[in-house]
């Protein structure tokens, strides 16, 4: 008898070797959004250093580390977690030999490699969306890895559902399916679509239990700040539009339309 494959079995599956990361992540593949969130990143960096405090970041869920380059070039010491064994092997063959990377093989997501190490920043770049208990998860990060005065990010994440005027949130659905028509897995994706939106998963498609967001009408951004509030000195939550395909990119842009979020919590209190 077989048991069902657990999460970080089908993170291997979804993100396995070949893996293109930037194909369905609008902020990589669309040049305005990716140098927007380097360039913020850089100013960052650049701030802690200024507050003396040294230039560590820890990136979870660090993907093919398309944020790590930026990082690097601007003096930081990088470490980079990741559940799939083919992106720490991804990661380890980009910037391995750079003596201030480190990739981290993360199976379970728990951080316990880490053991009790801080770090100025705390970055989670498209991945609070991959995980069920966000919330506790963000938590336990910023308590056990954070350095007082420290700086958590976070970008790339959909915005709850229910806060978005319906227009918008029936736009962006509208928007993917049709960059779906243009990919060649167009009917799985739409299988996989509609039993998210039905709450009636597969446990052995890692289409349909990566994406927590779809099944859970999205990331609560409320619940996030008021998270974060009391353990730092500032918040800002700031939202913006996001789509895959550039047409709907341009046009969501021009009309002030917001779907995703990102956090810039800075100030980290060791004690909330």
């Amino acid at each position: 008898m077989t048991s069902e494959p657990g999460i970080q079995d089908l993170q291997e599956v979804a993100y396995g070797t070949g893996y293109d990361y930037r194909s369905g992540a609008p902020h990589l593949k669309h040049v305005k959004l990716y140098e927007l969130f380097a360039a913020s990143l850089r100013e960052e960096l650049r701030r802690i250093e200024g507050l003396d405090l040294p230039m560590t970041v820890l990136e979870i869920g660090a993907g093919d580390g398309a944020f790590v380059e930026p990082m690097l070039a601007t003096g930081a010491n990088v470490t980079g977690t990741e559940m799939s064994r083919s992106s720490i092997d991804v990661l380890n063959a980009r910037f391995g030999t750079n003596p201030s990377f480190e990739g981290l093989f993360d199976p379970d997501g728990s951080l316990a490699a880490l053991g009790n190490r801080r770090f100025s920043v705390v970055l989670y770049a498209s991945v609070l969306h991959h995980i069920p208990d966000y919330l506790t998860a963000m938590a336990e990060a910023c308590d056990r890895h954070l350095l007082a005065g420290g700086t958590l990010l976070t970008l790339q994440d959909p915005l709850w559902y229910p806060s978005l005027p319906r227009g918008v949130h029936g736009a962006s659905e509208a928007m993917y399916l049709s960059w779906r028509l243009t990919r060649g897995d167009f009917l799985r994706g739409l299988a996989s679509r509609t039993r998210r939106l039905r709450k009636d998963l597969r446990s052995d498609q890692p289409g349909d239990m990566v994406e927590y967001h779809v099944v859970r009408d999205g990331v609560d951004q409320d619940s996030i700040q008021r998270l974060l509030e009391p353990r730092f000195a500032s918040v800002a939550l700031t939202g913006y539009w996001s789509s895959h395909a550039a047409i709907w990119q341009s046009l969501g842009e021009r009309l002030g339309l917001r779907n995703t979020f990102a956090v810039r919590a800075r100030g980290h209190r060791i004690d909330p």
